[in-house]
């Protein structure tokens, strides 16, 4: 499960049975902006700054924990806080044998490499689901990953959730270079063939 790290922006939404909902942590609502110019920032020291409440720490907590904290800190202002929380720079990126290559965005905390290859339209009929690769970046550098998504442990595999920025590496089947060889060699022996037969044409005329 990912935990919150510097940089992450994240969107908060409060409601409560207090007279005259007294919204005051609600971000800008989708579609009226950007959300994560709206949302709320984790600073170095793991810190977010929350209206009225002040400095709420929530480095190193998964989004659920995150949510169970600046509840615990609405309780004294707020009666019967329900808050909603979402992280909003979920960004990740796909590429190789997949139906839709590219960079996606989600608001999942949770999200798997089944579902994001899922997201990108699955796998194309020459995928290697047992050569999955996942770049990562960790402590400023780049991690190369293997999975093999047709073992039986791979959901117990540490990596099998994402985290913002990883890039998954679809590999093709060793069938899709035969096959395209194959079509490029027969395609140049046609070519030489037809050229040798003009040219004997051209000659014995």
């Amino acid at each position: 499960m990912y935990t919150l790290k510097k940089g992450d922006v994240l969107s908060i939404n409060v409601k409560s049975t207090t007279p005259a909902e007294f919204n005051f942590l609600s971000t800008v609502a989708a579609g009226a902006g950007d959300p994560v110019l709206s949302g709320y920032t984790i600073d170095a020291e793991g810190n977010i700054l929350l209206p009225v409440i002040g400095k709420v720490n929530l480095g190193g907590l998964t989004v659920s924990e995150a949510r169970e904290k600046i509840t615990e800190n609405l309780l004294p202002h707020l009666s019967n806080p329900t808050v909603t929380v979402r992280l909003l720079t979920f960004k990740y990126t796909i590429l190789g044998e997949v139906s839709g290559q590219g960079q996606y965005t989600t608001y999942q905390d949770n999200i798997n490499i089944m579902e994001a290859i899922a997201t990108a339209g699955g796998f194309s009929p020459y995928s290697n689901r047992g050569r999955i690769r996942l770049v990562r970046y960790e402590n400023g550098q780049a991690k190369l990953y293997t999975l093999n998504l047709l073992a039986d442990n791979t959901l117990a595999a540490s990596n099998f959730f994402l985290q913002p920025n990883d890039m998954i590496v679809v590999d093709p089947l060793p069938a899709k270079f035969v096959r395209e060889n194959i079509v490029a060699n027969v395609g140049l022996t046609l070519g030489l063939v037809s050229t040798m037969f003009f040219l004997i044409d051209r000659l014995t005329r």
